[in-house]
């Protein structure tokens, strides 16, 4: 996997003017963050569906104990180098890095669907009192029953961080309950009467059903088929439901990212404004260091590269007789450095100067 990866990450990339970008760091591993950078030139992409890993192109891998602007500037420097022109666009969360290297390097930049959404949830629920109000009951209600005889009816586990990316859960659970008392089953008083403090949030909870309605059309449309004028009026449409205050806040936060997206690429007929993809391979990569977390970042990151790969029988040929594991060997030291385990057994192993007699 190693060797196919650094095959993909390697290869000549096709040099053209039409390339965009997505990137992202990922979240701390051990004293690291993997600074990764997909490619996919424009004319190959397709809107009639979400990116899969094959679309891509892995241009840059590379792990830092931190990344400040000017070195993703010279990673982006690095990426044009490899395309052989500038980038028409970077699709990338609001992280200040990354913002301020896109300025610097003065590519276009759009921010990603789901975390402008996150965002702007963030904004209009965290401080409010009634949302709190709610949160506060299910995770007391969670932590009071988990061992107790309502355990068959505790809401969902909350989310400690970016709790804001899916609220559909806590609402999901909610509706659940109201369903409930709405049939008012016979077999389930003891339930019925353990929950009735659900009614007084019926409301709120309506509300926010309706919310991820609005929220599951909006990005069915636009990660599917780019965000162009025809696609940002089919979602205005459908946020013109909203019929409360805090609905109408997050109607007219999609409206304002809507057209100040489209206003930035005027000329685009359709834009990209996904990196879940991105985010995917993050995950996948995560899920192979859960059985040893005090590794940290290795070059089994090159896995990331390797998702992109088509696995024909003559491309893993080219892979495997082409690359060497002194090539591996060579690219960790560049880009990947001591790792965490590393480092462990350096400085134990210098430790162990006693003896037993």
């Amino acid at each position: 996997m190693k060797k196919y990866g650094y095959y993909e990450l390697v290869k000549p990339k096709l040099l053209c003017g039409d390339w965009i970008v997505i990137l992202d760091e990922s979240v701390q591993v051990g004293q690291n963050k993997l600074l990764v950078i997909y490619g996919i030139r424009q004319c190959n992409i397709d809107f009639n569906r979400p990116l899969n890993y094959q679309d891509l192109t892995p241009l840059i891998l590379r792990s830092k104990s931190s990344w400040d602007s000017h070195h993703i500037k010279e990673m982006l420097l690095d990426c044009q180098e490899q395309i052989g022109g500038k980038i028409i666009y970077a699709v990338a969360d609001q992280g200040s890095s990354i913002n301020k290297a896109l300025k610097l390097m003065e590519i276009p930049h759009i921010y990603d669907l789901t975390h402008c959404i996150a965002l702007i949830l963030d904004h209009i629920y965290r401080d409010d009192s009634e949302f709190k109000e709610y949160t506060e009951k299910l995770a007391y209600l969670r932590r009071s029953q988990v061992l107790g005889k309502m355990s068959h009816v505790l809401p969902p586990i909350q989310r400690a961080k970016s709790r804001f990316m899916n609220l559909r859960p806590i609402s999901d659970w909610g509706m659940n309950v109201l369903n409930l008392f709405d049939r008012s089953p016979e077999d389930f008083l003891e339930e019925i009467n353990h929950l009735n403090w659900v009614n007084n949030f019926r409301i709120f909870i309506m509300e926010l059903s309706l919310l991820n309605k609005m929220i599951n059309e909006i990005e069915f449309i636009l990660k599917r088929e780019g965000l162009s004028k025809q696609t940002a009026n089919r979602c205005i449409e459908i946020i013109n439901q909203s019929n409360t205050e805090r609905l109408q806040k997050f109607r007219d936060s999609i409206i304002e990212y809507l057209q100040g997206t489209i206003e930035t690429l005027p000329k685009t007929e359709k834009i990209l404004c996904s990196s879940d993809i991105l985010e995917s391979s993050f995950g996948k990569y995560k899920n192979y260091l859960q059985s040893n977390p005090m590794v940290g970042i290795t070059n089994l990151c090159l896995s990331i590269a390797a998702f992109t790969g088509s696995l024909s029988s003559n491309e893993l040929k080219e892979a495997f007789e082409n690359t060497t594991v002194r090539d591996i060997d060579k690219w960790t030291k560049s880009n990947i450095g001591k790792t965490t385990l590393a480092r462990r057994v350096e400085v134990f192993n210098m430790g162990c100067k006693y003896k037993i007699s």
